[in-house]
């Protein structure tokens, strides 16, 4: 794109934001006063927002580079302040075009999203199709879209806004879920601890024994040796087997985890949970005959070359029978929504048995009719791939069987594809 043409469209996006009191006074000697160009470029030069050579010449004709619009983009955002709500749109576009280049210029991005909007929208959505081998009225297939909304707000310099609206559409024509606010929670600095309030998702360690939405507080401090305090409700009633028709309130939970960075490829995790009926519901008697249940782990993650990465946890409860989950998983690259063409691959297996995890992870994870009861153990293999920007496909394929010996013997097989979108 010629130069000229670039300070043109330039100018009709931003030309509001450094004002028009500049003298438009012809800064340029191959820019006659009679050029098309003429009053764009004058103007934005005046602004500061381009720049001609060191002979005095503008050099229009010259096809513009990347990092060149990139410096203009850059100073449109210096004078953002003073751009209207349109023109601020526009500008952040332009900052997004040009990230890469921005931050060669050191540049953040960031700032723009602060001085335009306090808040920051962006989205993903997922389309995914599971099936079984072994199908039943209430564990059959499903194709499913779900979207989601980002609300990212910043209150002050110590504390910020995060919001979550989510939606998941049956494609089967089988019915749709509400839109629902899944996640909404402030966090701040609280005596040098980082504070989330409000509705949040924990997912401890590698997820193999929590991995649902909590309506609490957490402390999180440390920082080599890191710590995650908190104490709530699950908002989730399918938790420990149970079912979100059956299930009317919801469990007490207090835990503890713990992750210390033992070298810069090896992180060590852990953690204590405690699950509560408070109400006395019997919403735990599937694993005990107590009103509670507590749960313990410990686990690793390392990246012991480049491409390659090993990762293990082991956990149990104190439920009365099939009380232990355990997994090890070997994966190789990952696909990156970022980079075209990046892609990975892992193997896994695990023995999740009945009553050991409330609420794990792993897909697919439970076998015959999908009942928490009957457990399950067996080895997963999957594929990731980012075919264009913002988008990634993942393939996965389970080979489980019960882990109870009330359970029926049969195997079941596992299969999910989705494509995950970015916006």
């Amino acid at each position: 794109m010629k130069k000229k043409l670039v300070a043109s469209l330039a100018a009709a996006m931003v030309l509001g934001v450094a004002g028009t009191s500049f003298a438009a006074t012809n800064p340029f000697t191959d820019v006659p006063a009679k050029h098309w160009s003429y009053d764009a470029v004058t103007k934005l030069a005046s602004a500061g927002i381009v720049d001609g050579y060191g002979d005095g010449t503008f050099k229009g004709d010259k096809t513009i580079s990347r990092y060149e619009m990139a410096q203009i983009v850059a100073k449109a955002m210096a004078h953002s302040d003073k751009a209207t709500a349109e023109q601020k749109a526009s500008i952040d576009k332009l900052s997004v075009e040009f990230a890469e280049e921005l931050e060669g210029l050191n540049v953040r991005v960031t700032k723009l999203e602060k001085n335009s909007s306090t808040i920051k929208v962006s989205g993903e959505a997922r389309l995914r199709y599971e099936d079984y081998s072994n199908k039943y009225a209430d564990h059959d297939s499903s194709y499913k879209l779900r979207t989601r909304i980002h609300l990212d707000g910043t209150i002050n310099d110590n504390w910020s806004y995060y919001g979550r609206l989510q939606a998941v559409n049956n494609l089967k024509g089988e019915g749709d879920t509400n839109v629902t606010m899944d996640n909404a929670f402030v966090k701040g600095q609280i005596a040098g601890a980082t504070a989330t309030i409000g509705r949040f998702d924990y997912f401890l360690n590698n997820g193999l024994m929590i991995d649902s939405t909590l309506n609490g507080v957490n402390f999180e401090f440390g920082n080599v040796l890191k710590a995650n305090a908190f104490y709530g409700k699950d908002n989730n009633k399918d938790v420990w087997g149970n079912s979100k028709k059956v299930m009317t309130d919801y469990l007490e939970v207090t835990g503890l985890g713990l992750s210390y960075a033992a070298s810069k490829a090896t992180t060590l995790n852990g953690g204590y949970y405690q699950f509560k009926d408070n109400n006395d519901s019997g919403y735990l008697t599937n694993a005990t005959s107590d009103d509670s249940l507590k749960v313990w782990e410990a686990g690793f993650k390392t990246q012991f070359t480049p491409n390659w990465s090993l990762s293990g946890s082991y956990g149990e409860s104190d439920a009365d029978t099939e009380d232990t989950a355990y997994y090890a998983e070997i994966g190789y690259k990952g696909a990156d929504k970022k980079k075209v063409g990046s892609y990975g691959a892992w193997v896994n297996y695990r023995n999740l048995e009945a009553n050991a995890a409330p609420k794990t992870t792993f897909d697919g994870a439970y076998t015959s009719r999908g009942q928490l009861k009957n457990g399950a153990k067996g080895y997963e293999v999957g594929f990731n791939y980012t075919p264009v920007l913002n988008t990634v496909l993942r393939v996965k394929y389970a080979n489980l069987k019960p882990t109870a010996d009330t359970a029926p013997t049969e195997k079941q097989d596992f299969y999910q594809a989705q494509v995950e979108f970015f916006f």
